[in-house]
């Protein structure tokens, strides 16, 4: 499924805010949802939500963060 660029960056950064993403989301996290899980999921393809995500980086909107040698995204406040 592709969407534009910018509604995906919109739901990026709604699933950034959700109380679940305090500690930050994984790149698995936008697409791969549990049930108990309430934040957005991000119904797009993952080229296309990894473009998105590149382009909030390059904006100053998120940030890289690791942890256990994975790559963990947060909002930059």
């Amino acid at each position: 499924m592709s969407k534009n660029i910018t509604e995906i960056k919109q739901t990026l950064i709604q699933a950034l805010k959700h109380q679940e993403a305090e500690d930050g989301l994984y790149f698995r996290n936008f697409f791969n949802m549990h049930e108990a899980d309430e934040r957005p999921m991000v119904k797009a393809s993952k080229e296309d939500i990894s473009k998105a995500l590149n382009e909030l980086i390059k904006e100053n909107k998120v940030k890289l963060s690791s942890f256990d040698d994975d790559v963990i995204f947060m909002l930059n406040n």
